[in-house]
């Protein structure tokens, strides 16, 4: 990302993440499904909670392929699913 021209700023977990969000509020997030303490699932859940977040679109990147964790990411407000 960083190659790409974007300022990264890398959390450890979803928690990580969100105390992030008081000194920056990024403009995409890239997760995992599988992270300690908050997985992915929960953090895009979180952000989609959070009215001036809704909008910040969610990538997650993950190895789990079935349908399921693909619908879990659905519905817990990922915009896309690799």
């Amino acid at each position: 990302m960083r190659d790409s021209g974007f300022e990264v700023r890398p959390a450890l977990d979803g928690l990580d993440a969100i105390a992030q969000l008081d000194r920056w509020v990024p403009d995409i997030v890239l997760v995992d499904m599988e992270m300690p303490r908050m997985n992915g699932l929960e953090l895009a859940s979180y952000f989609r909670a959070q009215a001036h977040l809704q909008h910040i679109p969610i990538i997650m990147i993950t190895s789990r392929s079935t349908e399921k964790h693909r619908r879990q990411a659905e519905l817990s407000g990922v915009s896309r699913y690799l």
